[in-house]
């Protein structure tokens, strides 16, 4: 019954020194498009450049190297979208107000298209009004192009 409760103590031990030192043992998924929800103390914002797209929003955090997450979003009666970049990973992010997603800098398939009212984080709401999108800016291409 000690050595068990010995061994748990060590790796207990061994895991908390991993955390404290950013080296976590069990890693996790990047959090990619989602409300950060973190109950902690708020982070102090590295930066909060200007971007039109959560993607260009990525490059500032990719640019900083002690950027681990961003935020982005265009907030209620806001007529610009919102970056902001921090220096912890985004499970470490509380809330930022509405309409702002956290993306861990390792995310992948980040929007790229300017949010508004409707889509606010600049994703589409459907893969439908996606292809509605794309649809008519071919009709478009084509009537010029006979024009």
């Amino acid at each position: 019954m000690k050595a068990t409760t010995c061994a748990s103590a060590i790796a207990a031990a061994i895991l908390s020194a991993s955390m404290a030192l950013g080296n976590p043992i069990i890693s996790r998924a990047p959090m990619c498009n989602v409300a950060p929800s973190a109950n902690v103390a708020a982070p102090q914002v590295l930066a909060s450049p200007e971007a039109a797209t959560a993607a260009k929003c990525q490059e500032q955090c990719d640019a900083n190297s002690s950027c681990e997450c961003f935020a982005f979003g265009l907030l209620p009666d806001a007529t610009a979208p919102t970056c902001r970049l921090f220096s912890v990973p985004a499970a470490q992010v509380p809330a930022q107000g509405t309409n702002l997603k956290i993306f861990d800098k390792a995310c992948t398939n980040v929007p790229t298209v300017a949010p508004t009212p409707s889509t606010t984080d600049g994703s589409s709401t459907s893969r439908g009004d996606q292809g509605r999108g794309q649809g008519q800016g071919q009709a478009q291409e084509k009537a010029q192009a006979k024009a």
